[in-house]
């Protein structure tokens, strides 16, 4: 390939490597100020929900409430559970799970009211879920929050990580007012109890609290924070200077690269209403792959565009080369016609035919400059002297016209004249 077409094709794949590592990084952003009628249209196009959870009473009911099936049907609130997962999926991290890169980064805060329903005795709790899979496992109600089940539990492979409002003391608590981070389990790696800041989670006296997490993709720190609301109607507090928890996490080696973030809940033996009120949430993740059809024509075209320009190229160097001979010809052609006595010109088959196909046989002696054959001309039989000029031997056209020349005017008895 010549130097056009090779710059071309570079030029092509410089283009295709910037292309690619283009828009490396998507931003996600979502805010559910309320979940009143006004969205939630929204809501049920954008989310999936999962066993009993929908919105409902301005409020997302990540379990059933009393409203379910209907207000007048008698239902056992207890042993339930639920999710409410974004229909979209994630891209948390890119290249090998074993580098260590950056990783997608999160910012999320919702508003939560959590009720007792059977007296003051809660049960069991709420999280925010990072998963594999929209679907809930089965029978993860009780102590597993809708996060894991019995088979998943303690699955390093389970992708699973959640942040819990957790309502009911297992032997594995810290107490029944806590919250805690959680990977691959439903027993916390670290927690906080809330008691001590005078918060408690489920309380028959309506409370709200305001719960915000932050994950930085490139210091893979996730923080925790919570505060408490006087009313549904106040304005939201400021965010406390001081996590309540805070805890290094690389996504990478904890949840699959292809993941859905939502919320999930649970009650037991006691039933509580697991309600989300607000919710804001922005996710700077990977691109991925992407499965529409333009995208797909786009993918497929750019190898086509790069072997296209390629091929366009290669043809233009030809076409370059083809022009700088004919230009050469031409040129000889030209100051052959110049030279005095113009010698007579022959196509080539007239002289391939005279020499039988430039036959070894026929062949008369080598010079400097070429190779000699005798031929006989078929118009008149007239015997001939035919010099094939040796490519290698020749520096250029100026060679092949000093040594014509030459010939041309030489006269001598043993020398054979150029045809006029």
């Amino acid at each position: 390939m010549g130097v056009a077409a090779a710059t071309i094709l570079k030029t092509a794949v410089i283009f295709l490597c910037v292309f690619s590592g283009d828009a490396k990084f998507e931003t996600f952003t979502r805010s559910y100020h309320t979940f009143n009628k006004s969205l939630e249209s929204q809501a049920n196009s954008e989310l999936v929900f999962q066993n009993e959870a929908k919105v409902n009473q301005d409020a997302l009911q990540v379990t059933a409430d009393t409203d379910w099936p209907s207000a007048n049907a008698v239902y056992d609130l207890r042993n339930r559970a639920g999710r409410v997962m974004f229909r979209k999926r994630f891209y948390l991290w890119d290249g090998d799970a074993t580098t260590n890169s950056t990783v997608a980064s999160f910012n999320t805060s919702f508003l939560v009211n959590i009720f007792p329903i059977y007296g003051d005795t809660p049960g069991e709790g709420l999280a925010f879920l990072i998963a594999p899979t929209i679907d809930i496992p089965a029978n993860s109600a009780n102590q597993y929050l809708g996060i894991t089940n019995q088979e998943l539990e303690d699955q390093a492979n389970n992708g699973i990580v959640a942040v819990e409002l957790d309502t009911v003391k297992q032997p594995f608590d810290v107490d029944n007012n806590h919250i805690g981070l959680n990977i691959h389990s439903i027993r916390s790696v670290v927690s906080e109890s809330l008691t001590p800041l005078n918060i408690t989670l489920a309380s028959t006296t309506p409370a709200f609290h305001n719960i915000w997490i932050q994950y930085n993709g490139s210091e893979k720190i996730l923080r925790v924070y919570i505060a408490d609301q006087p009313n549904i109607t106040s304005p939201t507090p400021p965010m406390p200077e001081t996590p309540i928890i805070a805890y290094s996490l690389d996504l990478k080696q904890t949840v699959h690269r292809e993941s859905y973030i939502g919320f999930a809940a649970s009650t037991g033996a006691f039933a509580e209403l697991n309600c989300v009120i607000r919710w804001n949430i922005t996710v700077k993740h990977f691109a991925g792959p992407k499965s529409s059809l333009p995208t797909i024509l786009l993918a497929a075209g750019i190898p086509v565009v790069v072997g296209l320009l390629a091929l366009a190229g290669y043809l233009g160097y030809r076409v370059y080369k083809k022009r700088l001979a004919d230009r050469s010809k031409s040129n000889i052609l030209s100051r052959l016609r110049t030279l005095p006595g113009m010698p007579k010109e022959f196509q080539f088959r007239e002289l391939k035919k005279a020499t039988n196909n430039f036959d070894e046989k026929r062949k008369l002696g080598q010079g400097g400059f070429g190779v000699v054959y005798r031929g006989v001309l078929p118009e008149d039989s007239a015997e001939v002297a035919v010099k094939w000029f040796s490519r290698e031997s020749l520096k250029g056209e100026d060679d092949f016209l000093a040594e014509l020349t030459i010939i041309n005017r030489l006269r001598h008895k043993h020398l054979v004249r150029l045809l006029e």
